[in-house]
């Protein structure tokens, strides 16, 4: 199913070489005028440092479809598409499997009918549609007075400064949506441009982590069990191609530590509770708890990489060697971010209007 969400119901649709890319948003309030120059900025981040991204530059000039009129919302679904035009499929070669990508399982799981030129419907091509969803949702976000940012927290073994996560500078990651390449340290941000160009130069890839922030999210979103925060997070963040991992407060460090560190004490002046720490990450029980939701993901090398590889045809049921060709990106890190920050805001958004209608 290309079809997601509880309150707000989201659709996508196309291919990353086919005619275009869109997205069917169902759910958002009428009346709502959207601010194009914010999609476009979002748009423009998604496609990251020409440097160190794909040559693929698609203008990304997207078309409002239906749901729109007289510059505000209808309340009828909101069809968005962007029209494909930078794309060579010349490079592809149907039956022949690259490793890394989802060739295989697309080829098995869909008899061979699946488009294959690009990666077809499972392309990182089709994250462009979720930034344009997230714009909106953010700044619906923003009038309730929550607030996301994100930075870039590691280009493989290389870390960005440690944070103490409640004591974050909203403004000064916020401050960071300005840049190419978020990070927080000059130095570390040199070194991973560096590792990242390294790489590149000997046709190889590189990973990291993408941590996440949200500021001023109320008491009580989200579910025990299987409508959790960390569950509906965790789905979407698993829908952004690459990512392989996810750790919400101190993850898997916390697993090396004890309760008596963990647990986040709290004290109380006057009714207003103040949490004397943030291990937890803002979520206890799947429910969020007034404390910034602290959330981190782990991005894998791209795939496409321009190494001779050992792999299959699948049509003639032999074992080759591939190097791949065409247009592609040494890194993705930083183009991942501006999406986690998207299907983050659709996410509490989603679960803000569910405590609405419970």
């Amino acid at each position: 199913m290309n079809t997601f969400g509880k309150n707000v119901r989201i659709s996508l649709f196309g291919e990353s070489h086919g005619p275009c890319i869109g997205i069917t948003i169902d759910g958002l309030p009428a009346g709502l005028s959207l601010n194009l120059e914010k999609i476009n900025e979002a748009l423009l981040r998604r496609q990251g440092m020409p440097e160190i991204s794909t040559p693929r530059r698609e203008k990304d000039e997207f078309q409002i479809v239906s749901g729109y009129f007289e510059n505000h919302t209808t309340g009828a679904p909101l069809t968005i598409q962007i029209p494909n035009q930078a794309f060579d499929s010349s490079p592809y070669e149907y039956g022949v499997i690259r490793p890394g990508h989802a060739d295989y399982p697309l080829y098995k799981k869909y008899l061979g009918n699946h488009d294959y030129l690009g990666g077809g419907h499972a392309s990182g091509r089709l994250t462009a549609p979720l930034v344009i969803l997230g714009s909106i949702c953010e700044e619906l976000l923003n009038q309730k007075g929550i607030f996301i940012a994100s930075r870039i927290k590691s280009i493989r073994h290389i870390q960005d400064k440690p944070l103490d996560y409640n004591q974050i500078d909203l403004d000064l990651l916020l401050n960071l949506k300005k840049s190419p390449f978020p990070v927080l340290d000059q130095r570390a941000q040199n070194l991973m441009l560096s590792a990242i160009k390294k790489a590149s130069a000997v046709g190889d890839s590189v990973g990291g982590t993408v941590q996440t922030f949200v500021f001023g999210c109320p008491v009580g979103l989200g579910e025990p069990f299987f409508d959790s925060v960390e569950s509906y997070l965790s789905h979407l963040m698993f829908a952004i191609p690459g990512v392989k991992a996810i750790e919400f407060g101190e993850g898997f460090a916390g697993t090396e530590s004890l309760g008596s560190k963990q647990n986040d004490q709290m004290e109380s002046h006057l009714g207003i509770v103040k949490f004397l720490s943030n291990h937890a990450g803002g979520i206890n029980g799947g429910i969020t708890n007034g404390n910034t939701i602290v959330f981190t993901v782990g991005v894998k090398p791209p795939s496409s990489i321009k190494k001779p590889q050992s792999t299959i045809n699948v049509i003639t049921d032999t074992n080759i060697t591939k190097q791949i060709t065409g247009k592609h990106d040494p890194c993705i890190v930083h183009r991942v971010l501006p999406v986690v920050e998207a299907l983050t805001a659709f996410a509490i958004y989603d679960l803000w209007l569910e405590t609405q209608h419970g």
